[in-house]
């Protein structure tokens, strides 16, 4: 693909991606819509539509690297935040295919050593974030920030933190906590006796072929393609998340990653059989539209599976039409706001 560096400087790009492949842009009529969102915001990163699994329109801007002045490309990876409960969600999903795990059970199936009130809680209203266990492990870092850089896996948090009162009735209300994603990393560790990158390898990311999804924490060095996020002040804004927290939000991926997934499973048999996709769409807590690892809500009759992620200066959506394969996918390494993201999204889920 030719592309003119003057845009690129300009901070705006564009390019078409179909499976795969790069090809020149062609109009679209998103355009105007992303061009005035661009020049109004100082928008970096890459807004895609998608059809079938396949980027049928991708407009690229700003720099994935600032200090080595390297442009975004359809192969700049994206650490997505909290979709990254999303693809946890769907590594459960497939041990429950299996017998492994069961969405009704008690998370103490999985994890003996839980103190007798959190044991009791089912797995379902941990993935839902309505179990009612209380984030102690967020409370504790905000007192040791050592925590924030510690090199422990979730065996560790578990044990340290995996007893005490809950704080209300599972499936009561809605508590977006960080330690449930904790005691699901632990639990695949533990029902397959691998690492947990490994099973989202084995479980989803293999399966659906994503290329370039892979894992960012404390353990790693340089992360070859991985664009660098910003804050609103221009200066790096990158903070590694430990090994236990890497079923919250650790995982980073390009747009064709993101995009193949949704298709994938929403709209094939590759990765969960139809029972299973219904339970994973089906919504939990309604106030809050949320399923089990992410929301689906209806708009303008449709249903949509509406993944969003915040981590550092990363902000990543994408809305899944469900049942017509059509998709729009953001993703932002310059600190956005994210509800500025989410009524771009919504003006071009349409034109998908």
């Amino acid at each position: 693909m030719s592309i003119d560096r003057r845009l690129f400087l300009g901070g705006v790009t564009a390019a078409t991606l179909l499976a795969g492949t790069a090809r020149a842009a062609r109009p679209s009529p998103a355009d105007p819509l992303i061009d005035a969102f661009a020049r109004e915001h100082g928008f970096s990163g890459s807004v895609s539509l998608a059809r079938r699994g396949r980027i049928t329109h991708q407009r690229l801007f700003g720099l994935a690297d600032r200090e080595r002045r390297l442009a975004v490309t359809p192969a700049t990876t994206f650490r997505i935040g909290s979709v990254s409960k999303w693809f946890t969600a769907l590594a459960v999903l497939r041990l429950v295919e299996r017998g492994q795990m069961r969405l009704a059970a008690p998370i103490g199936s999985y994890l003996p050593t839980l103190g007798a009130a959190y044991a009791a809680v089912p797995l379902e209203h941990i993935l839902a974030n309505d179990s009612g266990i209380p984030d102690r492990v967020t409370q504790a870092i905000g007192k040791e920030p050592a925590l924030r850089t510690s090199r422990e896996g979730s065996a560790a948090m578990v044990a340290r933190f995996g007893d005490g009162p809950l704080a209300f009735q599972p499936g009561a209300k809605f508590d977006y906590a960080f330690f449930n994603w904790v005691l699901v990393h632990a639990a695949l560790e533990r029902v397959t006796g691998k690492p947990f990158e490994q099973v989202l390898r084995d479980e989803v990311f293999r399966p659906l072929g994503l290329a370039r999804a892979g894992f960012v924490d404390t353990r790693d060095g340089e992360i070859p393609g991985l664009a660098s996020a910003y804050g609103s002040d221009g200066h790096p804004k990158i903070v590694r998340v430990p090994p236990f927290g890497g079923a919250s939000g650790n995982i980073h991926a390009s747009a064709a990653d993101l995009v193949r997934a949704a298709h994938g499973v929403f709209e094939t048999g590759r990765l969960l059989r139809p029972a299973t996709r219904a339970d994973l769409l089906r919504v939990r807590v309604p106030s809050e539209n949320y399923a089990l690892g992410g929301r689906v809500r209806t708009i303008a009759g449709h249903r949509v599976a509406w993944e969003t992620g915040k981590v550092q200066a990363y902000r990543t959506h994408l809305a899944h039409v469900v049942g017509e394969d059509r998709a729009v996918l953001v993703l932002n390494n310059s600190d956005m706001n994210q509800d500025t993201l989410t009524a771009l999204v919504e003006q071009l889920l349409p034109l998908a």
